[in-house]
């Protein structure tokens, strides 16, 4: 795995809301060596653009022993996380969770900080990667092995990997590489949190997982739901939330039992296949563990509390619900655009996850942007960049069709969206916006499978901004665009580009990139 100073997660990044942050990266990767970058997931990098990082589109990858600087504005404020954007590259490590202080709509006492759920994987990113881009797909299933809460969590050392997801032992011999090894301990501590009887907690929840959605509780409690992604919600109560991969929630729990009283956290496993009802009961669908502790309890005991939860669902809160604080009706009179997502089989034999039948491969050594920001708005020769251009329209619809029998976690940078409507199986969208006056407002939205989410944003952030389901393998299948809004309007520092292009360009005429995936 990789380690970010020497930890994982990575470190936490804390800041005020209108701070300016600093974050130098030195690639130290090797065996092999690879690029890398990492993306401030979330913040909107306005007048920043470049900042994004982003390989192909705002930047070139970090070179092998190379060190750039990253500057950008806490221009949101609330929870979220960095991650690398290279590949799959943040599935074996490369993320941390990243905090910006604002105001808040509800008081509360103690801040527990980030609670990181994710799903993990033993068998190496890249190994994965190159599995998902064949026909079968059978040596190394997509389906996590094992989960964790803040780094932590435990895994079944008496079977190989995938033994908590597959029990059939030829299954394991034919598919298992025996070539693979590596120490196990059992009974691994597990994350504990502490909770104050009387007192109310924040949590700022994020998943930052591969495939993984996570249903998040804690036993016996209840939470009341601020924010989704970076925005204030009118709060409401539940006693569980969906997380699809790269969503965040920050959630207010009242510690409302005895002092001596200690509780399960728990987050369900569940991968896009269980979600689209194409996997077995008990494929890849089971809980991760964190340890509460109240103030009196005895730390040296495990908690014995069960589960209440009875949701089944693996999509979002009902949108009708989850109106935010702060008002900001949409545009009227938007552009149109209809996407439909699709996967198929290439001439190669390799799986690819396209939209509007186009599937997406970044050029490491040409960042789109900069193009942009000389005056080239199109590339007709180069399909495989799946560049929507919009213009100078000020705001725009997209109508998202899900094609496939699996959800997909729908990530926009640069942009906290408008979530106008969400559909199962069944007819297409027909137009309506739920909450017409006052719609959910997010970075990050699941679409059902088979069904359809309409969302519109407005071009008021001049610059090109991937839009990618946020399933590590979906993404290296290709299932990703370009959005390209007001280039006119774009303006880069000069020289920018050649504070990673000119090493990564050196590097490369050297080196073969081995790139079998999307790039991003």
């Amino acid at each position: 795995m990789f380690l970010i100073n020497g930890q994982f997660p990575g470190p936490l990044i804390q800041a005020n809301w209108g701070d300016w942050v600093e974050v130098t990266v030195t690639n130290n990767i090797q065996a092999p060596e690879e690029g890398t970058s990492l993306h401030w997931h979330g913040l909107l990098q306005a007048g920043t653009q470049w900042q994004d990082g982003v390989p192909g589109v705002s930047q070139c990858p970090i070179a092998p022993g190379e060190t750039y600087t990253y500057r950008f504005r806490a221009d949101q404020f609330g929870s979220s996380m960095y991650h690398a954007h290279y590949s799959a590259q943040y599935t074996a490590g490369v993320y941390g969770a990243m905090i910006t202080y604002g105001p808040t709509q509800l008081d509360y006492d103690i801040d527990v900080g980030p609670v990181i759920v994710s799903d993990w994987n033993h068998i190496p990113y890249f190994s994965i990667v190159q599995n998902v881009m064949t026909m079968n797909m059978s040596e190394y299933p997509t389906y996590s092995d094992s989960g964790l809460i803040n780094g932590r969590g435990r895994f079944d050392c008496s079977k190989p990997s995938y033994g908590q997801s597959f029990n059939d032992s030829n299954w394991l011999a034919s598919n298992y590489p025996s070539t693979l090894q590596w120490s196990c301990v059992d009974d691994a501590q597990r994350s504990q949190f502490r909770f104050q009887s009387g007192k109310t907690h924040r949590l700022r929840l994020m998943n930052v997982g591969a495939d993984g959605f996570q249903r998040f509780s804690i036993d016996g409690h209840t939470m009341t739901v601020i924010a989704l992604d970076y925005v204030p919600v009118q709060p409401y109560t539940t006693d569980s939330i969906m997380l699809g991969i790269s969503q965040r929630a920050d959630v207010l729990i009242t510690a409302d039992a005895s002092s001596t009283s200690s509780f399960w956290m728990r987050s369900e496993l569940l991968n896009a296949a269980t979600c689209g009802g194409l996997a077995p009961p008990g494929i890849n669908e089971f809980p991760i563990f964190a340890e509460v502790y109240y103030e009196d309890a005895d730390t040296t005991l495990e908690p014995v509390s069960t589960t209440t939860v009875k949701s089944t669902s693996c999509n979002n809160a009902p949108i009708d619900i989850t109106q935010p604080e702060y008002v900001i009706p949409p545009s009227t009179q938007p552009f149109y655009q209809d996407l439909v997502l699709t996967m198929t089989v290439n001439d190669t034999g390799s799986w690819e996850w396209e939209i509007n039948g186009q599937t997406y491969r970044a050029d490491y050594n040409n960042p789109l942007l900069y193009d942009a920001a000389d005056g080239q708005t199109s590339f007709p020769s180069d399909p495989q960049y799946n560049l929507y251009n919009f213009a100078s329209n000020t705001s725009v619809v997209l109508n998202i069709t899900n094609a496939t029998p699996f959800p997909h976690p729908i990530h926009m940078h640069g942009h906290n969206f408008y979530v106008l409507n969400v559909g199962g199986v069944g007819a297409p969208w027909d137009g309506s916006t739920v909450n017409p006056t006052n719609p959910l407002r997010r970075d990050v939205q699941i679409v059902p499978p088979l069904g359809f989410i309409a969302i519109q944003f407005e071009a008021n952030n001049p610059g090109i901004w991937p839009l990618h389901c946020h399933v590590a393998w979906h993404l290296s299948g290709g299932w990703y665009i370009n959005v390209m809004s007001q280039p006119e309007l774009l303006t880069i520092p000069a020289g920018e580009r050649d504070l990673t292009c000119k090493a990564w360009d050196a590097w490369t005429a050297k080196n073969v990139v081995d790139q079998i995936d999307s790039g991003s």
